[in-house]
């Protein structure tokens, strides 16, 4: 994956020089992030394509986000956690920001453990909805506490044990009715990038 940015960013020196062509988004002006980035081109508006550093999975990615490379740990191409902050919207009343986990062990065949595992993070003892795709599964839910909106859930690949935990944590700054509106908003970005997960 890095081999296939270093040859991009090479092209682009050729075509004219590297800082005038990457993309002045936050995404791509921090150097760690941008090296877990497909392209310099959107695949759709606001999103570039995030390519994990282990090879084993895709999803979209905010071109208005940045990697926490203190939080970024890999073993081997089995285990990757990233961390990323969504910068806050001039619109909205929050900043928001995601923790993930890759796992390609048999152990995520263990669905209910994994999920027992996914709850206990983020204080929840509900249930969660099951959305079936071509070729995953995904188990979703949401909590509060207090001011702090919680989105979370495992995307299950049905062809092999690959997995993604996802914890989307937003911080609201008030209980008015606008925050609870971009709330809402936000909640179908969350989903949207979770659906977006496809295993290599």
């Amino acid at each position: 994956m890095r081999l296939k940015f270093i040859h991009m960013m090479l092209l682009m020196v050729i075509m004219g020089g590297c800082d005038d062509n990457v993309p002045d988004t936050r995404a791509f002006q921090d150097e760690f992030t941008r090296e877990f980035m497909q392209s310099t081109a959107e695949t759709e508006e606001g999103y570039y394509t995030f390519e994990s550093g282990t090879g084993g999975y895709t999803m979209l990615f905010p071109v208005d986000a940045t990697l926490d490379e203190g939080y970024y740990y890999k073993q081997g191409d089995v285990i990757e956690n990233i961390s990323f902050a969504n910068d806050k919207k001039e619109d909205y009343n929050f900043s928001s920001g995601a923790r993930i986990k890759y796992d390609s062990r048999s152990v995520n065949e263990h669905i209910d453990i994994n999920l027992k595992s996914l709850s206990r993070r983020v204080s929840y003892e509900g249930e969660y909805d099951t959305i079936q795709q071509e070729e995953k599964t995904i188990y979703y839910s949401k909590n509060q506490i207090d001011n702090t909106y919680y989105f979370f859930g495992l995307v299950k690949s049905e062809l092999n044990h690959k997995a993604v935990s996802y914890v989307y944590t937003v911080p609201c700054s008030s209980e008015d009715e606008k925050c609870i509106d971009d709330i809402s908003q936000e909640e179908d970005l969350i989903m949207k990038m979770m659906s977006s997960i496809n295993f290599n």
